[in-house]
C-alpha cells in the first residue's frame, strides 16, 4: 500500500522582489503551516519522502512541516512542481521509487486542488471538497506496491 499526502503551501506575502516565484510565507502562512504540521503529525504516519516546488513559499512550507513532523525526512525541491498541472503532478508522483511508502508533496493551486478534487469525488464524505485553502491538505492511500500504477484511492483524509 502507498500513501500520498498533498499539502498546499501556506499563505504568502502579496509581492516579492523578483516576482511570484520569490514570494515568502507571511506570518499567517507560517502559523497555518504549523497547525497543518501538528494535524499531520497527529493523524498520519511520518512520510519517508518529501518533495516541494522550488518556489520560496513551498520550500518554507516544506521546511516548517519537516521540523514539525515526527521522523520527517529531508525534502527535495524541483522546479517541475512550480504551478504544475494535475497531470504533471501525477507524472512526478508515478515516478516515485517503489521503496517510498509515504510521499508528502508540497505544491500550488490550481493543479494540487484539481488532483485532490479528482479523488475527493470518489468518496461521499468528501463530496463537498472545493479545493485547498492555503496550508490545506489531504492524504490518500492506494492498494498497490508501485507508484506507477496508482489510480483510484482506497481511502482519503482531508484536513
Amino acid at each position: 500500500m502507498k500513501r500520498l499526502t498533498l499539502v498546499r503551501h501556506g499563505h504568502a506575502e502579496a509581492r516579492a522582489e523578483g516576482g511570484d516565484f520569490y514570494r515568502a510565507l507571511s506570518a499567517h502562512g507560517r502559523s497555518e503551516t504549523l497547525r497543518t504540521g501538528a494535524a499531520l503529525s497527529a493523524r498520519l504516519p511520518a512520510p519517508d519522502s518529501m518533495l516541494a516546488s522550488e518556489a520560496e513559499r513551498t520550500r518554507e512550507t516544506a521546511q516548517l512541516l519537516q521540523e514539525h513532523l515526527k521522523s520527517a525526512p529531508s525534502f527535495e525541491t524541483t522546479k517541475t512542481l512550480y504551478h504544475a498541472s494535475s497531470s504533471t503532478l501525477l507524472e512526478v508522483i508515478r515516478s516515485t521509487p517503489k521503496s517510498v511508502q509515504h510521499l508528502l508533496l508540497v505544491g500550488h493551486n490550481p493543479g494540487l486542488s484539481d488532483l485532490a478534487l479528482r479523488w475527493a469525488r470518489q468518496f461521499e464524505t468528501h463530496a463537498e471538497f472545493g479545493g485547498f485553502a492555503t496550508a490545506g491538505w489531504c492524504s490518500v492511500t492506494f492498494d498497490t506496491d508501485d507508484w506507477g500504477s496508482i489510480s483510484s484511492p482506497r481511502d482519503a483524509v482531508f484536513g
